[in-house]
């Protein structure tokens, strides 16, 4: 069972369209002089189909960029997780310092796509999702100021130090949660 993807249904849809265009030139040299009535329509008939094609182009290429979107947050999100999973298994404060740093480098990498998508925002609507990007930087620094008092620490106290960090760590990833439901929820103000 062969399956058509968009692109080969909207090519075959292109094929059709230069089809009828051809037929409609055809048809023409048959048509007299009277018939230019019949010939606009047609011509604009063929206009139409040629605009409501290239319409749907931008939508499949609007649903890919919004799948591209989902993929690459994915693999942050799995980043994060695989980073604290190693935090919470981590047997010294090296181990346990080295997945928190991992895990604060993909923190960043979300913020600064959530930063991207504000840029794009109109201005009132910026300037409020830019309050809450800067919430969340300082959420992800108060994160790495605990991480370093961790590695600054005895080795004995190291754990008392990991709880610490794993609720600063829970605080910035509630933060990014909410500021993306905040942002992607204002997304209908966009320009």
């Amino acid at each position: 069972m062969t399956t058509k993807t968009f692109e080969d249904m909207l090519a075959e849809i292109r094929r059709q369209i230069e089809e009828l265009e051809a037929q409609i030139q055809t048809m023409e040299a048959r048509l007299d002089s009277d018939a230019t009535e019949v010939k606009a329509r047609l011509q604009g008939r063929i206009e139409t189909l040629r605009e409501e094609e290239e319409a749907a182009w931008a939508a499949l290429r609007a649903k890919a960029e919004a799948v591209d979107d989902k993929v690459r947050q994915l693999e942050i999100d799995i980043a994060i997780a695989e980073s604290r999973l190693a935090s919470e298994l981590a047997d010294d404060a090296q181990a346990f310092a080295d997945a928190v740093e991992a895990e604060l480098h993909q923190w960043d990498a979300a913020i600064e796509r959530l930063q991207t998508r504000v840029a794009m925002k109109v201005q009132e609507v910026r300037e409020q999702a830019e309050a809450e990007v800067a919430a969340l930087k300082q959420a992800r620094n108060r994160a790495a100021e605990r991480l370093t008092a961790l590695t600054t620490s005895s080795d004995d106290a190291w754990r008392t130090y990991k709880s610490r960090v794993g609720s600063a760590l829970d605080e910035l990833e509630r933060k990014v949660r909410e500021a993306t439901t905040k942002i992607q929820g204002g997304e209908t103000h966009d320009n």
